[in-house]
């Protein structure tokens, strides 16, 4: 009894449930007051731990997210325009048939 007091004490404090809603809550997640406090905050409670089958595989992927996350920065910043290209191309298409 006093460390399920203790439990919903450091629900209380770390949310702004009532006495009510800190033992249901409880209740619902088997007694883990971190859980609770997670389920609050919004962080998910059951994180998939993925495997690292080697070092240079999990250095390829940090560069691979980081390289996809400043490419997708960029081109928020710097949206593509439709007209410029096609009129590139055709440019290009042009001097082509020329050298020919």
């Amino acid at each position: 009894m006093e460390g399920e007091n203790e439990s919903i004490r450091c629900i209380m404090t770390q949310t702004n449930y009532t006495m009510e809603q800190a033992v249901e809550k409880l209740s619902e997640q088997n007694g883990n007051y971190l859980n609770v406090v997670k389920e609050y905050m919004g962080i998910p409670i059951n994180q998939e731990t993925r495997k690292i089958k080697s070092i240079n595989q999990e250095i390829y992927s940090q560069i691979r997210k980081k390289l996809d996350t400043s490419m997708r920065e960029y081109n928020e910043k710097n949206p593509v325009n439709i007209e410029q290209a096609i009129s590139n191309l055709q440019e290009s298409e042009s001097k082509l048939r020329n050298k020919k």
